[in-house]
């Protein structure tokens, strides 16, 4: 790694935040009993609608309700409307802060860094965005169905980029790896870091799909904060070239 970076880019679930894998699910069973549906059935249906909802052709909560409700012949407004309403609700009861993020996000921000977010997610995932305190937290909020593609898609990295008018090579990508999502942030120029935290939303995640194993890795936000290219932003690249 240099020390050239300007931006430091965050994944989100897995990586800044943890998910309560049995709040998540308890959640799922009161959408699939409000629906009238088993609850297999019903999780089956609503798997089938993530890809759709992350790239944001199903735009809203209800709106991915109403799609996988419909696919099992159920049309009633008043379900649908209770089973996005859990969606919401499970969210902002399951995601949380894994120890040390909040400090360590104040602590690089404080240092010079700017900070963004590059995260796979549904438009459920607005509702958490107030009251995590993303906006003020980070200067830049990325999701990928607000971007129309997904990690490890070069087009929400070369998005990211644009928005923060940050060269790739100025920017460091910190996340988990699910998704190939380091791979991708590597391909499209970025310096990557693995944060390996020992819990994470197992069910959630693919081991197909996991990044490459030759990403430089950290366990916590200590590690992390401990590491000499978080210290200390490096100026624009013409401010670099103005030096040499």
């Amino acid at each position: 790694m240099s020390n050239l970076y300007r931006w430091i880019f965050f994944d989100l679930f897995d990586t800044l935040c943890a998910v309560n894998e049995p709040v998540y699910y308890e959640g799922k069973r009161r959408a699939a009993e409000a629906a009238g549906l088993s609850y297999e059935v019903f999780m089956k249906a609503w798997k089938a609608t993530g890809p759709q909802a992350s790239v944001g052709q199903i735009r809203d909560p209800y709106a991915r309700a109403k799609a996988a409700l419909e696919s099992c012949g159920i049309s009633d407004r008043a379900k649908i409307a209770i089973v996005a309403e859990l969606d919401v609700e499970t969210i902002r009861q399951c995601v949380f802060f894994y120890e040390g993020a909040r400090e360590a996000l104040a602590s690089i921000r404080q240092a010079g860094f700017k900070l963004g977010l590059i995260s796979n997610a549904t438009a459920t995932t607005a509702f958490i965005v107030q009251p995590l305190g993303l906006r003020e937290k980070l200067d830049l909020l990325v999701f990928s169905y607000e971007a129309k593609a997904v990690k490890p898609d070069r087009a929400i990295f070369d998005l990211a980029l644009r928005r923060s008018g940050c060269q790739a090579g100025e920017a460091l990508f910190v996340g988990d790896g699910a998704n190939h999502e380091l791979d991708g942030a590597r391909d499209a120029g970025f310096a990557t870091l693995c944060m390996d935290h020992p819990v994470k939303a197992e069910s959630f995640r693919d081991r197909d799909g996991l990044s490459g194993p030759d990403h430089k890795t950290v366990h916590s936000f200590a590690e992390l904060l401990a590491l000499p290219e978080i210290q200390q932003p490096a100026g624009t690249m013409e401010d670099v070239r103005r030096k040499t």
